[in-house]
C-alpha cells in the first residue's frame, strides 16, 4: 500500500531535480520561443480570452472635414483553455542506491524532455489547421524546396502578417523535410552565400540544436514533434509569431510520493499549458514528404 509523502521541492534532491527538469525543458522545447505567449500563473480559472484586434484604414478626409471612425474595427476573441501535461518517473531503492549517476539530474532530464516535447506536439500540432498551403499536388506532397517557404513567406506578406523583431517570419519542419531543404541548397550551390543560403543570423533567438539558421526572411527550426498526416507527409508551417496563442497557467512542477510496498520513489512532473490559433491567415502550411 502506498504511503503518500508529497515532500513538494522542500528537499535537495527535489529542488536539483526541478532546476534540471526545468533547464532541459526549456531547451528540449522551442514552441513557446516562437509563438505568442500568455501567462495566467496566480489568475482564476482555466480559460484565457485573447482579444484579436484587426487592421484598420485611414483615409484623407480634407482641411476641416470630420474624421470619422473606423466602421471596420471589430475586435473578437480566442478562448484557450488551458490543461495539465504530466509524466511520472518510478525510482526503485535499489536503482537509487547503485547508481553511479547524479540521480536527481537525470530524473530531471527525463521528465524535462518528456514535458518539453509533449508541449511542442501541442503547438505544432495545430500545423494542420491552417487554411492556407502550399504544395498541394498529387497524393503525396513530394520533396520540400527553398521555392515551398518563399512562396508560403510571400502568401503571409499578402496577408500584412507581423513578424518578429528582425523582420523574420518562423518556419518549423520535421528533420526528414529539413535534411531536403538543407540538400537543395547545397546542390545549388548556396552553401556559404546567395539570397537562399542557410546563414548564422537569428542565433541570439535560440541557442539549441533545433535551429538551423535563416533562410529568405525565415528563421528555420527543426523539431521530431512536428506531426505527419495520413499520406505521411510532414505538415510543417512557416507563421508569424502572431498567428498561434500559448497560456501558461502553471509552470513546470516536480512532486514526490513514495510507495513503500514497491520500495520505490514516484516523481511527478506536471504543467498546466494551452494552445489555439489566435489568426489563421497568418500561417502558411508546409507539406512535405519526408526523404529520409
Amino acid at each position: 500500500m502506498a504511503q503518500i509523502n508529497d515532500t513538494g521541492s522542500a528537499t535537495g534532491l527535489l529542488a536539483n531535480m526541478l532546476q534540471e527538469a526545468i533547464f532541459t525543458a526549456s531547451e528540449r522545447s522551442i514552441a513557446g520561443k516562437l509563438v505568442s505567449v500568455y501567462d495566467m500563473t496566480g489568475t482564476p480559472g482555466l480559460t484565457a480570452q485573447i482579444p484579436v484586434y484587426p487592421e484598420i484604414s485611414a483615409s484623407t478626409p480634407g482641411d476641416g472635414v470630420d474624421v470619422t471612425a473606423s466602421q471596420d474595427f471589430a475586435p473578437t476573441a480566442v478562448n484557450i483553455t488551458a490543461a495539465e501535461i504530466v509524466t511520472r518517473v518510478d525510482v526503485t531503492d535499489l536503482l537509487a542506491e547503485s547508481s553511479a549517476q547524479n540521480l536527481a539530474a537525470d530524473v530531471g532530464t527525463m521528465i524535462g524532455n518528456a514535458i518539453g516535447e509533449k508541449v511542442d506536439t501541442d503547438v505544432f500540432a495545430q500545423f494542420a489547421d491552417l487554411t492556407a498551403q502550399v504544395n498541394t499536388s498529387g497524393a503525396t506532397a513530394g520533396e520540400l524546396t527553398p521555392d515551398d517557404v518563399l512562396q508560403a513567406i510571400y502568401t503571409l506578406r499578402g496577408t500584412n502578417a507581423p513578424t518578429d523583431a528582425d523582420g523574420d517570419y518562423y518556419c518549423v519542419v520535421n528533420p526528414s523535410v529539413a535534411f531536403s531543404l538543407a540538400k537543395s541548397l547545397t546542390q545549388s550551390g548556396y552553401a556559404s552565400s546567395g539570397a537562399t543560403s542557410i546563414s548564422n543570423l537569428g542565433n541570439s533567438i535560440l541557442s539549441s540544436s533545433a535551429f538551423m539558421g535563416r533562410m529568405f526572411n525565415a528563421k528555420v527550426f527543426m523539431s521530431t514533434q512536428v506531426a505527419v498526416d495520413s499520406a505521411s507527409d510532414s505538415l510543417g508551417a512557416v507563421f508569424s509569431p502572431q498567428c498561434f496563442g500559448h497560456v501558461i497557467k502553471r509552470p513546470l512542477i516536480i512532486r514526490e510520493q513514495r510507495d513503500e510496498s514497491f520500495r520505490l520513489t514516484e516523481y511527478v512532473g506536471t504543467t498546466a499549458v494551452g494552445n489555439g490559433i489566435l489568426k489563421n491567415s497568418y500561417g502558411v502550411k508546409l507539406k512535405g514528404t519526408p526523404q529520409i
